[in-house]
């Protein structure tokens, strides 16, 4: 079998719309934390209270993914995603406006903090922030399904993955730009002003026609019967996508700990450093550099694997990037590195572990019934990121106790756990196909 990357026009455009969304909201999830330093100073905020803002957005916006999900599978979904933008928008708006809007409100005290009245403002605005991200995934999921073909789909998730990490990437590169000329609070005037245009040519593309955005509807025509299969063969579904879930916790604590402690991973262990013609360049940007060329892989990466998706069996790619990764991980624990040898090491690792989403998304969707798609990713969702928000002190707290080179070898066992879940979706016990014409339906 040969790889194609080929796509018919109108699934390319839809392509290109559906991954500008994925790159949208990763563009505003990433966008605060990289103001931090600025905020610090400007609010005269701890970093417990600033962190703490981030923790609000990723709650409500892991939180709200099953009930939107549920309404995915129910209502047109050009009603869920338009408004997502516009919300995401004026979370960030009424962000700016707290120190004005928030003067009067009484402070409160909480576990022995205060939170005056304008921080409990801008916490209502990354809440709306965080619903206005929750949208995106249990509707983008079965939006695809519904606009691309079964043969081509796992290329249009790779585009959708590729964008996120192209998000996560541009987010920090935006701010570092713009706060050179500008106020912190014109930054997140123009990213609301982004998403209000963007709801906008969301809007006018979706009311065009050119693509499928209501549900399915099932036997009943209500969109959510009880399709044969969900409980009488579960088999079919309950079992493999339970084991699914449990694959995204071990996968979450591996790519949890690389993006929380791969920074200073290389610049403790290592601390390259380098010198320019006079221009003296820190081992934390150096280690930095590493953590970009991890970030790029992935996107890079998720381009291919789409396609490989598309040519073989999901789990069969899903275990053959585990097992990849696992081995990598185990080397960055084990094993001293030269800076090219890392450098390599750290691409292997963003085409693996940060690659292989397209496939894993593949899987779920090839597992699921089309009427159900939508609040099958939004309940994954929801369990995945309120259930692994513990991860970064978990990883830290072993890294405090047993050093920050050994530690990525329990990283490895979050690799090796995923790939042990995976490959028991072989086994019939646990796995067992929907017959083509029920797929279809």
């Amino acid at each position: 079998m040969s790889l194609s990357f080929a796509l018919p026009r109108n699934e390319w455009l839809f392509g290109l719309l559906i991954a500008s969304v994925h790159a949208g909201q990763h563009l505003f999830l990433r966008l605060f934390p990289p103001l931090i330093p600025v905020l610090v100073v400007d609010l005269e905020a701890s970093l417990a209270q600033l962190g703490l803002l981030v923790s609000v957005y990723m709650f409500a916006g892991g939180l709200f993914q099953a009930p939107i999900g549920v309404l995915a599978d129910r209502v047109d979904r050009q009603y869920l995603l338009v408004p997502a933008f516009g919300l995401m928008g004026v979370g960030y708006l009424v962000f700016v406006l707290a120190p004005t809007v928030g003067a009067s409100l009484p402070a409160l005290q909480l576990a022995g903090s205060t939170f005056d009245g304008p921080y409990q403002v801008m916490a209502l605005g990354m809440f709306l922030a965080g619903v206005g991200y929750s949208v995106v995934h249990p509707v983008g999921y079965p939006l695809i399904s519904a606009n691309v073909s079964p043969e081509n789909k796992g290329k249009v998730l790779g585009m959708w993955g590729s964008a996120s990490k192209i998000g996560d990437s541009a987010a920090p590169l935006v701010v570092g730009v713009l706060i050179l000329v500008l106020a912190w609070e014109w930054i997140l005037v123009g990213i609301s002003l982004f998403g209000f245009v963007f709801a906008a040519v969301l809007f006018v593309v979706f009311r065009s026609g050119k693509y499928e955005t209501r549900p399915p509807t099932s036997e009943n025509g209500d969109g959510d019967s009880s399709e044969p299969g969900l409980r009488e063969n579960p088999r079919q579904f309950l079992v493999p996508i339970a084991t699914i879930v449990v694959s995204f916790f071990f996968i979450l604590f591996a790519t949890n700990g690389l993006q929380t402690y791969a920074p200073v991973f290389v610049a403790d262990v290592y601390g390259f450093s380098l010198s320019l013609g006079g221009l003296e360049v820190g081992r934390e940007s150096i280690a930095n550099f590493y953590f970009a060329v991890l970030l790029i892989s992935g996107a890079v990466a998720q381009l291919v694997v789409g396609s490989l998706t598309d040519t073989y069996d999901h789990r069969t790619v899903l275990v053959a990037m585990l097992g990849v990764s696992a081995v990598a991980l185990t080397t960055l624990a084990f094993v001293s590195l030269t800076p090219l040898t890392l450098f390599a090491l750290f691409v292997l690792l963003g085409c693996t572990i940060f690659g292989l989403n397209p496939a894993r998304d593949a899987l779920i969707s090839d597992i699921t019934p089309a009427a159900y798609e939508g609040r099958t990713f939004g309940y994954i969702w929801t369990i995945a990121l309120v259930g692994s928000s513990g991860y970064p002190a978990i990883i830290g707290y072993l890294a405090d106790t047993m050093g920050l080179r050994a530690s990525f070898s329990v990283l490895a066992i979050g690799a090796l756990g995923a790939l042990g879940c995976i490959a028991a979706l072989y086994s019939p016990l646990v796995y067992r196909e929907r017959p083509t014409s029920a797929a279809a339906d």
